[in-house]
């Protein structure tokens, strides 16, 4: 019974490690810079160029809120990661949770699924 509970805690605090090191790739100034879906037509592809591409910028603070920036708009709220740490919640803005697929995270990118949308977003140092 005691190495079940000592293995149950142990794999708990792996498990809170491994999501508070991810957690702190994704803190930080995040800018979209490309758009990976290759199904995008023509006019949808110049309005992602127009208001997307290099304009929409997300800033995920290490205290669990974000900023995000598009369209001339700033909207705020609260962001964590999931239980395994493979999409990120938004809370508190308008229409409710969102929830972001993370593809890829590193040091400087991050692929985001936003619905039908794949994007690559670098993070700007400042």
């Amino acid at each position: 019974m005691k190495n079940k509970i000592l293995f149950t805690i142990f794999f708990l605090f792996i498990g809170t490690n491994i999501n508070a090191q991810k957690a702190d790739l994704i803190s930080g100034k995040w800018i979209f810079k490309k758009a990976l879906n290759k199904e995008v037509d023509e006019a949808g592809m110049a309005f992602m160029k127009a208001e997307v591409i290099d304009k929409w910028k997300f800033v995920f603070k290490p205290n669990g809120e974000f900023e995000t920036y598009m369209m001339r708009e700033k909207a705020t709220g609260k962001w964590k990661l999931s239980s395994d740490s493979k999409n990120i919640i938004l809370t508190g803005i308008e229409g409710g949770l969102k929830e972001f697929k993370i593809l890829k995270s590193s040091k400087d990118e991050l692929i985001l699924k936003l619905g039908l949308g794949e994007f690559l977003l670098k993070k700007i140092l400042e």
